[in-house]
């Protein structure tokens, strides 16, 4: 039975922050004591925004290829989503940038959940290019 571990718990954040931050989320997939996979996003607290950026999706090697990815995914989404209707606001867009020779599988995996290539950003890494996927919700 696999178990997932979201901390901190949108419930928990005040709702009266200022606005000049930045809020952030870790939601881990686990069995046990033993993490299958893991998502990190973050969103400026200004809830006028909506946008979501997915800073890490990770699933261990053996765990790959079982769905794990997608349930961290829609977690990540619906997080989000409760995070801005909390500030009386909406969840428009999230996105994430991937690297373009080593995370190809990645790609693939973003454009399964309807995000699109909006951007490049050249030379930012060292022999290859940045790649920016965007989902759009509204």
């Amino acid at each position: 039975m696999f178990d997932l571990v979201v901390e901190p718990q949108v419930t928990s954040v005040g709702k009266s922050e200022s606005g000049a931050g930045v809020f952030a989320q870790i939601i881990e997939l686990k069995e046990g004591e033993r993490l299958i996979a893991r998502a990190r996003w973050a969103s400026s607290t200004q809830a006028a925004a909506g946008v979501a950026q997915v800073l890490e999706l990770w699933v261990s090697p053996e765990a790959r290829r079982a769905g794990h990815g997608g349930r961290l995914m829609d977690e990540v989404t619906a997080q989000a989503r409760a995070y801005f209707k909390s500030r009386k606001s909406s969840l428009r867009r999230v996105w994430m940038a991937v690297e373009q020779k080593e995370q190809v599988v990645a790609r693939s995996f973003l454009m399964k959940f309807t995000f699109h290539h909006v951007g490049t950003i050249r030379e930012l890494l060292l022999d290859e290019d940045m790649l920016v996927y965007m989902r759009t919700l509204n």
